[in-house]
């Protein structure tokens, strides 16, 4: 980290500050100026001209902050972001334009019913170091799709990131809506004491439990991506050496620091054997003999978080495997493989988040099954198996975020599918249009746009009650089948026909005696 940077991340942010931009963005937004869908569109494809203007020093920054590779960045930080802006902006109409929600009941007849995406207002985006591009601009993103204002407050653990942010977001999106906010846990906590209209937090559940606590003072909702022990399951049914191959990438990925890797993996006895020589096999084809000389791999963020990790390799050398090297001036973790673990043992006591991978042996899905339902609920499940019944019980037997079978981590980059934990991995989901549900509240709208005319069909639900009229609104409001419906509809037609023609006879008589 240069002396500039030092020196910018220890610049005094002032509660007055915080105050001032907070005023001014609610100003902003009760102006109206983010609802318009032009505005939503003008500052999405900011962002997407910023990561294309911006790539090297984007790829630059993630290197001083995390070692990470060039196409690590490319490919998981700045396009997976991109992908994210696209599919707002392809989808653009479908989130400002109301989505109908007609029941199909004669409730309705005659009238519309609809749901409106109200933006919450002024959000708090606390994004996280391990991805320090990716994870607060697509939730930058998703409070720009709907129409709120937000502050972006990056990480402190990836300065030379979070610097950056801070310099080029505000060139090219609207800065009277938008703001970043660096700083270190003063800032945020400064911040928390402010009122906002919706925080997304992802990070640990430590500081999940400080912002749930600081948001109920004003029923703030949140989201929370938190992560957890992420576990693998591998039987004698699947293809080993492929699941050793995808494994170690998903597990040694940006050196482990991934909330959704695979934090252990628990193998059948007939697979284990086979299962350790691919997983060192693979690796060594990934990063060769020495992966400390690999442009690939990744370093740890910082100096607390490695003597955390090489604590938890000596407290378990009798189960090493290979690896366990490391440096501490480089800030370097071999990929390293424990075998013959335990529930009881340490690395099973929290999540690794990083480059150390545990080996259980189960005897078969049902131990397996156990063993997760007997912990907190992870943010991803990945089973390798080949046997559908084993598939089916952990999707129905288990709880997790997200599941996936034969593969690891790509579900995250699927914009029709949510991103969100259970539990103690988190709350509320984003990505895509799921994002537009989490940026937004889903109000419902009913219009009835000839009031007195369907006033003559629902003067049933007046005093004085009479049986008659209970049996009627019993049959107006049941539901129906779709057989029913098909059939309901023609009759509305022919109601709606009824009414109206009604309704003309009574306007010309009326008229007649005037």
């Amino acid at each position: 980290m240069t002396e500039a940077t030092k020196n910018k991340m220890a610049a005094i942010i002032t509660e007055e500050d915080i105050e001032k931009d907070i005023a001014d963005l609610r100003e902003s937004f009760n102006s109206g100026k983010t609802r318009s869908k032009e505005v939503r569109i003008r500052n999405i494809e900011a962002v997407l001209q910023m990561l294309k203007d911006h790539e090297e020093d984007i790829c630059t920054a993630l290197y001083q902050d995390l070692r990470k590779s060039r196409q690590e960045t490319v490919a998981y930080e700045i396009n997976m972001t991109k992908d994210d802006a696209e599919f707002m902006l392809l989808n653009m109409d479908e989130i400002v334009n109301p989505s109908n929600a007609h029941d199909g009941s004669l409730l309705l007849l005659g009238k519309k019913a609809f749901i409106h995406r109200d933006p919450y207002g002024l959000c708090l985006i606390i994004g996280s170091w391990n991805y320090p591009i990716q994870l607060p601009l697509m939730g930058l993103i998703g409070a720009i799709a709907t129409g709120n204002v937000a502050i972006l407050k990056p990480s402190e653990l990836a300065p030379v990131t979070a610097e950056l942010l801070e310099k080029i977001l505000p060139v090219y999106i609207d800065s009277s809506c938008y703001r970043v906010m660096c700083g270190g846990a003063d800032v945020a906590q400064a911040l928390l004491r402010q009122r906002f209209d919706h925080i997304t937090f992802t990070g640990s559940q430590r500081v999940a439990k400080m912002i749930l606590h600081a948001a109920a003072e004003y029923l703030t909702p949140v989201t929370l991506e938190l992560g957890g022990k992420s576990p693998v399951y591998v039987d004698k049914s699947a293809s080993v050496s492929l699941a050793a191959k995808r494994i170690a990438w998903a597990k040694f990925l940006n050196c482990g620091q991934t909330c959704l890797a695979p934090d252990y993996v628990m193998c059948v006895p007939e697979a284990k054997s086979k299962l350790i020589d691919e997983l060192k096999a693979h690796l060594n084809s990934f990063y060769g003999d020495d992966p400390k000389k690999s442009p690939d791999y990744g370093r740890i963020v910082n100096e607390r978080q490695f003597e955390r990790l090489t604590k938890l390799i000596t407290s378990q050398e009798e189960n090493l495997v290979f690896g366990g090297e490391s440096d501490v001036e480089d800030k370097y973790i071999a990929p390293t493989v424990f075998d013959n673990i335990t529930t009881d043992d340490h690395l099973m006591q929290e999540e690794i988040f990083g480059p150390l991978l545990p080996i259980l042996t189960v005897n078969n899905e049902d131990e397996a099954i156990r063993l997760i339902n007997s912990r907190e609920k992870p943010l991803s499940l990945y089973v390798f198996s080949n046997d559908k019944k084993v598939r089916h019980r952990f999707m129905t037997e288990t709880s997790s975020g997200s599941l996936m079978f034969n593969d690891l981590l790509i579900h995250y980059a699927v914009d029709t599918l949510p991103f969100g934990g259970v539990g103690h991995s988190g709350m509320g989901s984003y990505h895509g249009l799921f994002s537009v549900d989490n940026f937004s509240h889903r109000k419902a709208c009913v219009l009835d746009p000839m009031p007195r005319q369907s006033d003559l069909t629902m003067s049933i639900r007046y005093p004085p009650y009479s049986s008659t009229k209970l049996t009627a609104v019993t049959f107006i409001t049941r539901k129906y089948t779709k057989s029913e419906r098909r059939l309901l509809y023609f009759l509305k037609l022919a109601l709606v026909v009824g009414v109206l023609a009604v309704a003309v006879r009574v306007f010309e008589i009326d008229k007649m005696f005037r």
